[in-house]
């Protein structure tokens, strides 16, 4: 199913390891839904999936809400968040999402 982010010929391309039913569906859905996708320099789609904060958090209260009731407890997302972004740099790899 084609993205819109803004660019009018941009469609999403999800890797084919996550594309089959057998395959990881968690990661389908991060990568169909939340990440955000690395452009070359030319402004072409590298293939490179992150999520930014906000977008982690919104995954993590979808992961959170079918799995169980409650949403993601701040504080447990903001001591994760800090975890994988070392580096603070306001991203983490799709692969390190919830």
């Amino acid at each position: 199913m084609p993205h819109f982010d803004g660019h009018i010929n941009y469609e999403r391309t999800i890797p084919e390891r996550f594309t089959e039913e057998r395959d990881d569906r968690l990661m389908n859905s991060l990568i169909s839904n939340y990440a955000l996708e690395v452009r070359d320099i030319n402004g072409k789609p590298t293939g490179h999936f992150f999520l930014n904060k906000e977008q982690a958090k919104l995954a993590a209260d979808e992961v959170s809400g079918t799995h169980d009731t409650s949403k993601v407890d701040s504080r447990t997302f903001e001591d994760t968040w800090n975890h994988f972004d070392v580096n603070n740099d306001g991203l983490i790899e799709v692969e390190r999402g919830p």
